[in-house]
């Protein structure tokens, strides 16, 4: 049996008493046994009839060893432990099974990455893709097929401690969704450099519950304009449409996330903010297609002719993990079907941001204001309606516009005094360099002229900075760095290296050791160790590269001066 001895060691006694049974089974030389949903292990929802509350975290590893044991088609590998000890893996599901990233890639095959319930309180996501998975593994499954074209990822759940007891966060206090930038927690730390860079997904799907009745489900993809136009367009024109009607034929409706709101044009329906912090924005400013999927509570639901009626609260978790399915389900679908326009759009977009820090010179993103996409119909709350919901055609608020942009420069210039953040740009999977010998350069040079302290936000007071640029000639020397903007996190790299932009390093404090509050510091100008390189010249670089993993300020640097 494939990986036995990992399972059986972890695993606890009752289900050992199963996995040594199959591990007696014949394997060698002998055709594989079809394995109906019905011969899968079943899920704990589906012992419970839904109704005992979320999945507790040894129960949902059980199931999931034990599917990994029984197919041929699942491989699970670890990433790293939680504090509390709890395992936080990677299921992959393929058809050849896929040991390799690489071999990921170079299958051709549309890569999925299903990773649900980032916020511990929001459990139904990781019922849902249980759900999934059995439809994928079995012979008989309704997406088994899917498998031809696409190669499936899966964290069994992203946020483990928080789980245990419907916490938000994890067990050091992060919003695990709002770290995907900085990557202070171990587990989206792990998840961004052992998964999001290795396997590169065309697709990811995050799971929370959100949203507003009586949508089934709601859904978004990267609003923030600083990512590529076509990756952000195509699940709007492509995808999203069909969940909509998939979830119709089962008589429900879906619609965007997230819900009512009072705008300058009147009441209507909008998004929340859309800084790259959160992962379905983070994602398509790395070039992959973002979904964030979020279920509301489902106490109301809408049926094909119209009518909407009141869901018993004993079912509402049901019709919650119903809605998770459809929706991934239809995902996956469309990664099969549209896999050649998928993949397509996904590299296109790396190639386009390699091409665009190779030229240099196009709008990129500083500020951005939320406006109108039109007038829909939508349902909204209405006290007057039968069921509490009627069809109303209104603004939704889901256009974000860029307001102010800068010339992409060719690369940037990072101080010796901000060597710390390094270890941060190698984690985002950002070639960074290092100057090997002086050199004069002519770049723009930021100028801090106000910065302010705004939200205080886990653990951080988040600043804001306004700053006015110069043309100068800045004389570097070993100890320098650059970071050339013509690699395919070309939108990241701006994002995070721009001072007035909504995340940055600035805004984290990973610079407050250089950069100073202009309340505690009066109003002296200061100048930003982040400078811009418009046009390409000489650069005497070597490519930096991790000492060692114990010691990530240290950098190894294979030539000499």
């Amino acid at each position: 049996m494939r990986h036995g001895s990992i399972v059986l060691r972890t695993l606890r006694p009752r289900l050992r008493g199963a996995l040594v049974a199959l591990a007696l089974l014949p394997v060698a030389g002998a055709p594989a046994v079809a394995q109906n949903v019905a011969d899968l292990p079943r899920t704990w929802q589906e012992q419970e009839n839904y109704r005992s509350g979320p999945t507790p975290f040894v129960p949902l590893m059980e199931f999931w060893y034990e599917l990994d044991a029984m197919s041929d088609l699942v491989t699970m590998r670890p990433l790293t432990k939680t504090l509390l000890d709890r395992e936080f893996n990677l299921v992959t599901i393929a058809d050849p099974m896929i040991e390799t990233p690489e071999d990921a890639l170079r299958s051709g095959k549309t890569i999925v990455l299903l990773a649900p319930s980032v916020h511990g309180g929001e459990v139904s996501p990781k019922e849902s893709v249980q759900l999934v998975a059995k439809q994928l593994v079995a012979d008989d499954g309704e997406l088994r097929d899917i498998l031809d074209d696409v190669i499936v990822l899966a964290v069994p759940l992203i946020n483990p401690d928080g789980g245990e007891v419907r916490r938000r966060t994890n067990e050091s206090g992060y919003d695990m969704n709002r770290d995907y930038l900085k990557l202070e927690s171990q587990e989206i730390r792990a998840l961004v450099t052992q998964v999001l860079n290795e396997w590169s997904p065309d697709i990811h799907v995050d799971g929370h519950h959100g949203g507003s009745n009586p949508h089934v489900i709601t859904y978004q993809g990267t609003l923030n304009p600083a990512a590529d136009a076509e990756l952000r367009a195509y699940p709007y024109e492509h995808i999203f449409p069909l969940i909509q009607e998939a979830v119709r034929q089962e008589d429900y409706v879906a619609f965007d996330y997230s819900g009512p709101t009072n705008g300058p044009e009147g009441r209507g329906w909008a998004s929340t903010s859309v800084e790259p912090r959160k992962h379905h924005v983070y994602t398509g400013l790395t070039n992959s297609i973002g979904i964030l999927l979020e279920t509301p509570s489902n106490s109301r639901r809408v049926m094909r002719d119209g009518s909407v009626v009141e869901i018993p609260q004993e079912e509402r978790y049901y019709h919650q993990i119903r809605g998770g399915v459809i929706a991934t389900s239809t995902i996956l679908r469309a990664a099969s079907d549209q896999r050649e326009a998928i993949r397509a759009v996904t590299t296109g977009s790396r190639m386009r941001a390699i091409q665009a820090g190779s030229t240099g010179g196009d709008p990129i993103v500083l500020e951005y204001e939320r406006g109108v996409r039109g007038i829909e119909p939508v349902w909204m709350p209405d006290s007057t309606a039968a069921g509490g919901y009627s069809l109303q055609d209104v603004p939704v608020y889901l256009e974000w516009t860029p307001t102010r942009t800068t010339p992409r420069p060719v690369g940037y210039l990072l101080d010796p005094a901000a060597a710390n953040v390094v270890p941060l740009l190698m984690d985002q999977d950002i070639a960074v360099y290092r100057f090997r010998d002086t050199a004069s350069i002519d770049a723009e040079v930021y100028t801090a002229t106000q910065v302010e302290v705004g939200q205080y936000f886990q653990g951080h007071y988040l600043l804001e900075t306004t700053a006015t640029k110069s043309s100068e000639t800045v004389e570097v020397g070993p100890g320098w760095f650059w970071i050339p903007t013509a690699q395919s996190k070309a939108n990241l790299i701006s994002y995070l290296m721009e001072p007035e932009t909504d995340d940055n390093l600035i805004t984290w404090n990973f610079l407050d050791h250089i950069i100073c509050v202009t309340e505690f510091c009066g109003d002296r100008e200061q100048q930003v160790p982040m400078m811009r390189v418009m046009t390409h010249q000489e650069l005497p670089v070597v490519r930096v590269q991790s000492f060692n993993r114990y010691d990530p300020n240290r950098f190894y640097m294979p030539y000499g001066r």
